[in-house]
């Protein structure tokens, strides 16, 4: 189930989304609709990355990295769908294996979501979550 998260749920001694804010020059992003059950382990370098991982702590289930971005060029990137992201022009790219059954007798499925928001470069990438879970989180962000 997706909910509004009140409160995250850091993991690993994480730096908060706060701290993070304030050490960068650009807009830091955060998805408002993300299972309440979840925690997040932040990194900051090189880039911003967000790791949403399961309730256990064992499975990476959606993975948000974000830098400063100016523009996004379909020339630069391999074939992908035109998504829209809140107004912005996205691209989405399924795994080549989605589909298979991954090394943990999990059918991988999800891919690659890139798009530029309020100056911020976003790649989010998963195996685990369907393509519209992917579009619904990054929908979320503010």
């Amino acid at each position: 189930m997706t909910t509004t998260a009140k409160e995250i749920k850091y993991n690993h001694n994480s730096v908060t989304i706060s701290e993070i804010k304030k050490k960068v020059d650009f807009t830091v992003l955060t998805p408002k609709k993300i299972p309440d059950y979840w925690t997040l382990d932040t990194k900051t370098t090189p880039w911003i990355m967000l790791h949403y991982m399961d309730s256990n702590d064992t499975k990476l289930m959606v993975a948000i990295h974000q830098s400063r971005g100016s523009t996004l060029s379909e020339a630069e990137l391999p074939p992908a769908q035109q998504v829209d992201i809140n107004g912005n022009k996205g691209y989405f790219l399924k795994w080549v294996d989605s589909g298979n059954v991954d090394n943990n007798g999990e059918i991988i499925t999800g891919g690659l979501l890139r798009w530029i928001q309020d100056g911020t470069y976003i790649e989010m990438n998963s195996s685990r979550l369907s393509e519209e879970k992917m579009l619904e989180i990054a929908r979320s962000m503010k």
